[in-house]
């Protein structure tokens, strides 16, 4: 019989909220968070190098992307909401990318190689985009028009890192973002092949609702988990899947186990999602799920080795044990 549990990492010394992950492999990870929390193993999370931009004592650190040992992208949200890159570590940072309007709100990033995205809530009906070609040292703001207006209230959540995701293709990058709100959810698709916007079966028509977790898996595969957050335990409309790039969507019946925010594919059928009060498995592609732990997570990220990593409240982090 299959079995799966969290090892937790030795304790970080804060008691931040963590949402920003990012995972090399079994040894290296980086995980970033509230109160300008911001720390990152070598050792497989036995011991944590606090390695936070200076004078980032209040960001909020909600995404953060690895690129190798040394050189990583992290995301503060919020207003004014920026980026920092490092090229040594984390023991020194470049602020890349500013934007001090009073409405900004950072989202999540993505990237595919060299090729990266960020995404904004919208401002005056639009998400705010910007893209880089070269690992997120410099990134250019994109016309509103690439995507379609935002419907009232719409907006993407910055639960995870998990809402966007790029993917090189034959004509350039992909991008996808997963929504949610008052207005519905649905799955905005952009990029060379033109420009797509999907309704899902997610819960959805409340501030509090919508996809949370967007995950590409082999071939046109895609998953995406979400729900209500301020109703963790419901599970009625927490994910669907596509076969087909997101054209279309099953819903997953009985969903995946209650609120989840984020999801990894593990192998080309096997998937793992968290949320603040679970942890749930497929063995089917995403279409049937179990619980396999009340433990709780907001992020989660897949190494190159495979190791599995989940970061969530309180400063926690662990690694994923399995016997599949």
């Amino acid at each position: 019989m299959s079995r799966a549990w969290w090892q937790p990492t030795a304790p970080l010394p804060v008691a931040s909220s963590l949402r920003g992950l990012a995972a090399l492999d079994r040894d290296m990870a980086w995980v970033g968070g509230a109160d300008g929390a911001l720390w990152r193993t070598v050792d497989g999370g036995a011991s944590w190098q606090a390695v936070a931009p200076a004078n980032e004592t209040d960001a909020d650190f909600r995404d953060v992307h690895a690129f190798d040992r040394d050189t990583a992208v992290v995301m503060a949200a919020g207003t004014p909401g920026r980026l920092y890159r490092t090229n040594d570590g984390g023991r020194s940072w470049t602020r890349v990318l500013l934007d001090e309007r009073p409405a900004t709100f950072f989202d999540a990033i993505a990237f595919d190689g060299r090729h990266g995205v960020l995404v904004g809530d919208p401002i005056d009906g639009r998400f705010c985009i910007w893209t880089s070609d070269d690992a997120g040292a410099s990134w250019q703001v994109q016309a509103p028009e690439r995507l379609p207006p935002a419907l009232p209230g719409e907006a993407a959540f910055a639960a995870s890192g998990t809402c966007v995701a790029v993917r090189l293709g034959a004509v350039g990058p992909q991008y996808s973002l997963l929504t949610g709100g008052p207005s519905g959810a649905r799955l905005l698709q952009w990029g060379g092949d033109g420009l797509r916007a999907t309704r899902l079966p997610l819960l959805a028509n409340s501030d509090s609702r919508g996809g949370f977790g967007l995950a590409l898996g082999p071939g046109d595969r895609v998953a995406v988990v979400g729900g209500d957050y301020r109703a963790p335990l419901g599970s009625d409309g927490t994910g669907a899947i596509s076969g087909n790039g997101g054209a279309t969507w099953s819903r997953v019946e009985g969903g995946v186990g209650g609120f989840r925010s984020a999801v990894v594919w593990l192998d080309a059928e096997r998937l793992l999602a968290v949320g603040s009060h679970g942890t749930s498995v497929s063995h089917d592609g995403g279409r049937a799920w179990r619980n396999v732990d009340a433990l709780g997570f907001h992020a989660l990220a897949i190494g190159r080795d495979g190791s599995v990593w989940a970061a969530g409240a309180a400063g926690r982090v662990a690694c994923l044990r399995a016997h599949w």
